[in-house]
């Protein structure tokens, strides 16, 4: 079984990695995107667990490479985190984020009444995104939070005040490293493990790809045959379109190496290309 890009109506791109190294765009991947939504041959959407950007910004990154683009085709953790905060009805939220991924939740949750401030007596989720701007006393007050709603009393903990639930964690996304143009950098991944030896802290949800959630625009308009997801990672870009039930598209122009691919254990990818514009000719993997 071979990938037949004739069958194809719509792509789910990543995008570190895949369009992008770093700021860079990556010519004949983005050059491929360009000429294919000029010409209406496919659909495409625009996946990233890089939550340290607000899906404006992405939609900036992306325009400003020459990609025709729109609200609707950018997917993003952060509308999950948005979602799951409305369904939980959560009012007070400690969130780790940069100020411009507060202040775009903020707004989009202003009509909820829900306050991103760190109040030991109010807050109910610690919600922890990729956060460039983070510092000690954000890691500090995480575990704080922790410590005094969801740790036994002890010498090493504070008691517990009365009446007080415990407190819920969640995290945007699992990557240990983004790509970046001088190679892998710190992501959320090491984060989350800091907190976790710190005091044990675990996310109750782990957002993003590989979640199959992340999809669900792409799957309400076209059938999964339809479909296939471009990523350069095996554990959550291959992972989504696993769960999804979709063909993916390996690239080698980010995180994964031909010997990561003749380690990987798993179902091969539907085709392997050094990068993506080559899904047009390459051979498929297997």
């Amino acid at each position: 079984m071979g990938f037949d890009i004739r069958k194809k109506k719509a792509f789910v791109c990543d995008l570190d990695g895949t369009l992008f190294m770093g700021p860079n765009p990556i010519r004949s991947a983005v050059d491929f995107v360009i000429a294919n939504t000029k010409n209406g041959r496919f659909a495409f959407y625009y996946l990233t667990n890089n939550t340290s950007k607000c899906p404006e910004e992405y939609m900036g990154k992306i325009s400003g490479a020459a990609i025709p683009v729109t609200p609707e085709q950018i997917l993003t953790p952060l509308i999950t985190l948005e979602s799951y905060i409305r369904e939980k009805g959560y009012r007070s939220v400690y969130l780790m984020a940069s100020e411009k991924v507060t202040a775009h939740l903020a707004a989009r949750l202003a009509d909820a009444g829900v306050r991103f401030e760190f109040e030991p007596e109010r807050n109910e989720l610690i919600a922890l995104t990729y956060d460039k701007e983070l510092t000690y006393e954000k890691l500090r007050r995480a575990c704080a939070l922790w410590n005094g709603r969801n740790v036994s009393p002890s010498p090493m903990c504070p008691v517990r005040p009365k009446n007080q639930a415990p407190i819920d964690f969640v995290a945007t996304h699992p990557d240990n490293c983004c790509p970046s143009e001088h190679g892998p950098i710190p992501d959320i991944g090491g984060m989350m493990r800091f907190l976790e030896t710190t005091n044990g802290m675990k996310p109750s949800h782990v957002f993003g790809k590989p979640s199959p959630t992340l999809l669900a625009p792409v799957l309400a308009r076209f059938r999964p045959e339809d479909i296939a997801v471009v990523g350069d990672r095996l554990y959550t870009d291959k992972a989504i379109a696993d769960n999804a039930g979709v063909d993916f598209v390996c690239v080698l122009s980010g995180e994964t190496t031909p010997a990561d691919l003749k380690a990987y254990r798993g179902t091969p990818p539907a085709i392997v290309v050094e990068t993506f514009d080559r899904v047009d000719g390459g051979e498929a993997a297997g």
